[in-house]
Order: C-alpha cells, then structure tokens, then sequence
C-alpha cells in the first residue's frame, strides 16, 4: 500500500465526520507524509498503522472531544495523562509496580495513627465527662453485686444449716425411737421410721448444698470476675 492508496482508504473510513473535521484530519496526514519524504512513506505507513486504526483513533477523539494530533497522529489526550503519571511514578522509584503497595501501605499506617490518635483523645473526653456519672453508676452496680452474692451464700448456708440440723435431728429421732421400741413397740418403729425420713432429707440437702459451694460457686465468682475485668481488656486491646 503506498501513500495515495493510504490517503483514499482514510478519507472513505472519515466520511462519517463532519466536513471540516474530515478535512482537518486528512490534511494533517498528508502534511506528516510531506515532511516525511517519498522515500519514507513505508516507514510512515508502518508508523500510523492500517488506515482502519488511524480512522478509529479520529473518530474515538472527535467523539470523545480528548483528542488532539501529535507526531503520531491522532491520539487520546487522557492516554496521555495517563502515560504521565506512569513516567512519574517511575521516575520516583525505578519501578511503577511496587509503588502503589508502598505508597498504599504507608497511607493505611498513617491513617491507622491518626485514627488511634483521635480514638485516644475521644475515650480521655468521654472518661472526663462521663465520670461524673459512671463513677456513682458504677459503685452502685459493684454494690448491688455485692449484695446478691452475699444474699446467694447466705441462702446456701441456711439451707445447708437447715440439711445439717435435718440430718441431725433424724439420727436422734431414730435412737431415741430405737429406745422406745422395748417399752411401746409402736411407737418406737413409727418414731424411728420418721427419724429415717429425717436423715435422709437431712443427707440429700447436704449433699445438694455441698454441690452448690463447690461447682457452681467458684464459677459464679469466676463470671463476676470477669465481667469486671471486661473493660480493662478492652482498653488494653486498643
């Protein structure tokens, strides 16, 4: 393909410009052509590429209105910018690729500072305003604490107390109807067998009561404990 045949295959792909523009275009090439030489046309037609290109680069730009003519020929002008901030970037560094990691790395370490900065200064505010408030608040919740776990053991020691004078009344009831059985037979089965009953409530309250102590109250104060140390948790976290 030499010059004329480029010329006429672009000015048929350009008819969908208006006139000026088409003309505009058109006249542009043949001036690069011109300054080329004859004797450079097949370097210039390798250069631009396929007329078929050319006219898509023209009619991209001209719709886009982000076109303008270089020395190879129409190009996009955001392409370039584009190319621009490349060049920099690697004008910066030696290499494009490893600067957005670094560059993105020290933003999130910078930000992640200044976040920790601010979320300090917040939680100072919020204890110097709200202490005026959560200082009474909160001794009057580790007072009412306070007050149920020892209303809790109290319960569980008079229960206990209660098993314990059970059991022991039984193991009266039982000898000293063991005593009467000689003199009043009758008596002295029934006020044994009542004893039984007594010393076997007496044992399951005891036992119920010595379950309690030993599983479930460690266990209650373990919970306590650690619901008071919540928030020290949490601010030694951040």
């Amino acid at each position: 393909m030499n010059r004329k045949e480029y010329m006429e295959r672009l000015e048929q792909l350009l008819l969908v410009l208006p006139e000026e523009e088409r003309e505009e275009a058109l006249q542009y090439y043949h001036d690069y052509f011109d300054d080329a030489g004859v004797e450079n046309e097949s370097n210039v037609i390798r250069e631009l590429g396929t007329p078929e290109e050319v006219a898509a680069k023209i009619r991209a730009g001209f719709a886009g209105e982000n076109g303008e003519y270089s020395e190879q020929g129409f190009e996009d002008v955001r392409f370039h910018k584009s190319q621009e901030i490349v060049a920099e970037a690697e004008r910066v560094d030696g290499t494009w690729e490893e600067i957005p990691d670094r560059e993105i790395a020290h933003q999130n370490r910078k930000q992640n500072k200044n976040t920790n900065v601010w979320k300090v200064i917040v939680i100072i505010l919020l204890v110097i305003f709200a202490a005026p408030i959560m200082i009474p608040v909160g001794i009057a919740v580790l007072a009412v604490v306070f007050v149920l776990i020892v209303a809790v053991i109290a319960v569980l020691f008079a229960i206990g107390v209660s098993g314990f004078s059970i059991l022991l009344a039984g193991i009266i009831v039982i000898i000293a109807g063991i005593a009467k059985i000689i003199l009043a037979p009758a008596t002295g089965i029934l006020a044994a067998g009542i004893g039984c009953i007594l010393l076997a409530i007496g044992i399951l309250l005891s036992w119920v009561i010595v379950s309690v102590f030993v599983k479930i109250v460690p266990g209650m104060f373990r919970g306590i404990v650690k619901l008071l140390g919540t928030p020290f948790r949490k601010a030694g976290a951040r």
